[in-house]
């Protein structure tokens, strides 16, 4: 029995590879990032909404012409001008749908993961989050392109933005957008 399992994950792995062979199969991206997230004063209130300055990065392996499995991951860094810094992170994967003419490209995605918020005054704290969104890639060569824009709708269930819940249930989708270089192999 263990010999048959042994059998069918060498076969799995030689399609995978015989796939990537193909050109064009696996895409690239790395590039800045801003996200508008919203943060409760501590002590004082209100929700206050920081932009978040950092970067983006993702891999997406096409599973046909027009979709494709992708991870996500992001991280971005704000402060609130009277020396306390805040970060968060991101870390996703799901499907994207993806349709182009000639050079240029748009495309559409759906991942599920992880929000890692941080404030360096409270315990960090680890909660759901989804992206819905997508963006469109203009490419200067087969192999070499820019990601003109990327926009998502950042849900989350983060209460570590509330400090210790103070704030109550605050705002749970904000703005992230992205632009950078994309690779294709």
């Amino acid at each position: 029995m263990k010999a048959n399992h042994l059998l069918s994950l060498l076969l799995v792995f030689c399609c995978v590879g015989a796939n990537a062979q193909d050109h064009d199969r696996v895409e690239v991206f790395g590039g800045y990032s801003y996200a508008g997230y919203s943060v409760y004063q501590i002590y004082s209130g209100p929700w206050t909404n920081y932009g978040f300055n950092g970067w983006d990065a993702s891999a997406a392996f096409k599973l046909s012409p027009h979709v494709a499995v992708e991870g996500d991951f992001g991280g971005g860094y704000a402060s609130n001008g009277f020396g306390q810094s805040y970060s968060l992170q991101t870390y996703m994967g799901g499907l994207r749908f993806s349709g182009g003419v000639r050079k240029a490209d748009i495309f559409g995605h759906v991942l599920f993961g992880a929000l890692h918020f941080n404030a360096d005054y409270l315990n960090p704290a680890t909660s759901f989050a989804a992206a819905l969104g997508g963006g469109a890639d203009f490419w200067f060569s087969r192999m070499v392109g820019m990601r003109l824009i990327k926009a998502d709708c950042l849900l989350n269930t983060n209460q570590a933005a509330a400090e210790v819940n103070n704030g109550g249930s605050g705002p749970r989708a904000h703005l992230r957008i992205a632009t950078g270089i994309a690779f294709r192999f």
